[in-house]
Formats: C-alpha cells, structure tokens, sequence
C-alpha cells in the first residue's frame, strides 16, 4: 500500500485547482483507473461545505471516494465509521464538522487551506479499508 504516493497525489490535485471533496474523489476514480467527469462534476458542489460552510467537503469527498472503492458488503459500516472519527477529530481540533468553522481554526494557527487534514482524512480511509479486509495493494 503506498500511502505517500496517494498523499502526493492528493496534493497535486489541490495545488492544480481541485476542492478537498474534488481531489478525493478524482484519486479514488484514479485508483481504480476510470475517469468520471460527470461524477467528477457532481462532487464539486460538495466542495467549501456544500458550498455554504456547512460539512467538511473532506469527510464527504472521502465518503464518496469510499463507495467509489470499497465492496458493497463493508461501504456503508467504512464510511459510518469514518464519519464517526472526523466527527470527533474535528471536534477535538476544529470545534466540530462545519467547513467554515475548520477553516476559521486553521487560518488562526496560520495554515492556508486544509490540504493536511484532506491527506488525514484519505489516510484514515484507506486504513479503514484495510481493516475491512479490502485488499488497497491492487491500486499500488
């Protein structure tokens, strides 16, 4: 499983113009080497918390990106599970879920943009997966 280079992928995404929930979403369609422009097109309304502040475009992009990769028997306890965990990491680190209020707490500790907390998201999910049982080695 080659994380760093997902990790770098992801990064390239975002430096290239895609939204937390865009980049997500193009690496999981990479992995499993389709192309989706539709889709694609589809997840950038998630992008900037449903483009209103509201939920992390990360946590969605990542929920999306999950039943892009993940088998039909373990998608919907994988994403219920990451969901569970960003809820409490944001809440721990952000004050909860909200885009804006992410946003708000990383500018105050002087990050621009939220490109680590995409990488964290990606990695719990792939980490996720493997713990289901999900073979990540055939994306490598």
């Amino acid at each position: 499983m080659d994380m760093h280079r997902d990790v770098l992928r992801l990064a390239e995404l975002n430096r290239s113009g895609s939204c937390c929930a865009v980049a997500l979403v193009e690496l999981a369609l990479e992995l499993k080497g389709e192309k989706n422009e539709l889709l694609v097109k589809a997840a950038s309304a998630l992008c900037g918390g449903i483009r209103n502040g509201m939920v992390c475009g990360a946590l969605t992009g990542a929920a999306c990106a999950l039943e892009i990769l993940a088998p039909e028997d373990t998608e919907r306890i994988i994403v219920s599970e990451l969901a569970a965990w960003f809820e409490k990491r944001s809440r721990e680190d952000y004050g909860g879920p909200e885009c804006r209020r992410i946003r708000e707490a990383r500018e105050l500790e002087g990050e621009d943009g939220c490109a680590s907390l995409v990488e964290a998201v990606w990695i719990e999910a792939r980490n996720l997966l493997v713990k289901y049982g999900f073979d990540a080695r055939e994306w490598d």
